[in-house]
């Protein structure tokens, strides 16, 4: 009996309004597991790459929603615990400033606070995405602009917006930026002696992003030669696919600094060539003839542009002969080199053109010299 007394009216409608909101709760975050992909991609919102990152942000905004009105429910009847008394609940603070009639201007970070940079946060993210789901939608059908400049556009958004909220919620929170900013100067300058090539990297992206120079999706081919895909610039760094699959990163100050070769922006057809020695005395019109249909035939080889056989010079152990072409798919140019050797090399056997190798002619003097 004592323990039916001490829930009153009050704690049950709390404990039940609890429970919904926990149902309710249960019942969204079931559906987005199983349904907000498809929902999403049958509106046209989803962003490829994106549908995890879009799932969890819609599941932490659900779950701080839920929180919020679960306290409200457990509350509700409370004066004592309302959603005002708790806010200004003070975790930390401290007197800064002498007024005239002797009193201190104090800064106070409550309960209150934490909450709204929480909100700031959360709303920073939600305009990130909708911005990048708007820049995406304007841009996927349109041809003046690529890949890579719609990239550029959402990345250069998102630091913006990330800018703004880091200043609302320093203001916020009582903090006067003017002061922050004038005060730390010199702070700031020290930092910028010890960060110099950090900051010099930061400095870098942003160019990238403006410039238009190396965007995603480029193939490059670096200082050692190695070839590349931009997968994504960043603030300081960039991520770099290789013909291997993996992935690598670079410093933005190493883009703009070194001489990089990138083969997207030159042209959308760049020419290569494969090198290759015949035996000596092979027919060369017959060799010229067979390397130019093996390098016409392939698919992927341009046909509007001209394919050219040079006979390059006269090597130690054969002539030397060079198959330039020209192909589309920079990225996919070692299969493509690979099948015109293959086939070179059959067309070779079934015409009986050998390739050489080296060969050195050993002489077997013998001493005549009689012994003493």
């Amino acid at each position: 009996m004592a323990f039916i007394n001490y829930f009153s009216l009050e704690h049950l409608l709390n404990l039940t309004l609890f429970g919904v909101v926990f149902l309710v709760w249960l019942i969204l975050n079931r559906w987005i597991n199983k349904n907000l992909e498809g929902y999403l991609k049958q509106k046209g919102w989803l962003v490829a790459g994106r549908e995890k990152n879009i799932k969890k942000l819609i599941k932490q905004i659900l779950l701080l929603l839920c929180s919020i009105l679960a306290l409200e429910a457990l509350i509700i009847g409370h004066q004592e615990f309302s959603i005002s008394n708790i806010t200004h609940l003070e975790l930390f603070g401290f007197d800064f400033e002498e007024k005239a009639n002797g009193t201190y201007d104090r800064f106070s970070f409550t309960i209150g606070s934490v909450f709204y940079l929480i909100f700031v946060v959360i709303i920073s993210k939600i305009s990130i995405s909708v911005f990048r789901v708007l820049i995406y939608r304007s841009t996927k059908e349109k041809k003046w602009i690529d890949e890579g400049g719609t990239y550029t556009i959402i990345q250069l958004s998102k630091y913006v917006i990330y800018s703004i909220a880091i200043i609302v919620a320093i203001q916020g929170v009582g903090i006067n930026i003017t002061f922050l900013v004038a005060g730390s100067a010199a702070l700031f300058v020290g930092i910028g002696f010890g960060l110099q090539a950090i900051l010099g990297d930061v400095f870098s992206g942003i160019i990238l992003l403006f410039d238009g120079s190396i965007k995603v999706g480029d193939i490059v081919e670096m200082p050692n030669s190695e070839i590349c895909k931009v997968d994504h610039i960043y603030i300081r760094t960039s991520q770099l696919k290789t013909l291997d699959g993996k992935t690598i990163i670079v410093p933005n100050g190493y883009l703009t600094k070194e001489n990089i070769i990138n083969w997207t922006i030159s042209d959308k057809i760049t020419r290569f060539n494969i090198s290759l020695s015949v035996s000596y005395g092979s027919d060369t019109q017959a060799v010229k003839e067979i390397l130019y249909q093996c390098a016409l035939k392939h698919p992927l080889v341009e046909k509007r542009r001209n394919i050219t056989i040079e006979l390059e010079d006269f090597g130690k152990d054969g002539l030397e002969f060079k198959v330039y072409f020209w192909a589309q798919k920079t990225w996919e140019i070692i299969n493509i080199k690979s099948d015109i050797r293959l086939a070179i090399d059959q067309a070779f056997r079934n015409n009986n053109i050998r390739i050489p190798f080296p060969q050195r002619d050993l002489h077997i003097i013998s001493d005549t010299r009689k012994e003493d």
